[in-house]
């Protein structure tokens, strides 16, 4: 997983693995969210509808990300149990011909599996993806979070005889 420099880092780059294809994910609305956190600290409600649509397309894109983030972490998971059926299927049978029956125990396939390097790469693959989905999910709630925190702001102008939004 790495970040593109293309458009300043707005595209993030998960290589393709087996079945997955190449994920890119834009994320050039956290960008423009992010630069303007600051302009929430001192809200007026000139700029009030700007910045709540800069942070509501946010966590638009979030949302999508996260969406396809879901999508590939299924096919991740398939991954893994094709890569485990021929692991049980193939390199086990020929281990089992050269000891007793005795060894074929559970404790001898899962440790033939954790083994395997192609398992090991697709488990880490599967990880990168579960936190690439944490780190969206953290994201789409900091812009819910600053979204309530500038309607009540906006709320509390109103009520105290601010400036109102027309």
């Amino acid at each position: 997983m790495n970040d593109i420099n293309q458009n300043d880092g707005t595209v993030i780059t998960v290589p393709e693995f087996k079945n997955c294809k190449e994920l890119r994910l834009s994320v050039s609305g956290w960008h423009l969210a992010k630069a303007r956190m600051k302009e929430v600290q001192n809200l007026v409600p000139a700029n009030y509808s700007s910045l709540e649509f800069t942070f509501q397309e946010a966590w638009r894109e979030s949302r999508r990300n996260a969406i396809i983030i879901g999508d590939a972490i299924k096919k991740a998971q398939q991954n893994i149990e094709e890569i485990k059926a021929d692991i049980i299927l193939t390199e086990i049978p020929k281990l089992l011909d050269e000891l007793p029956k005795s060894a074929n125990n559970t404790d001898f396939r899962r440790a033939i599996i954790s083994k395997n390097p192609e398992y090991k790469q697709a488990n880490e693959y599967l990880e990168q993806l579960q936190a690439l989905l944490a780190h969206t999910e953290s994201t789409m709630k900091v812009m819910e979070n600053t979204s309530r925190f500038m309607k009540k702001q906006m709320d509390y102008i109103i009520r105290n005889g601010g400036m109102s939004l027309r």
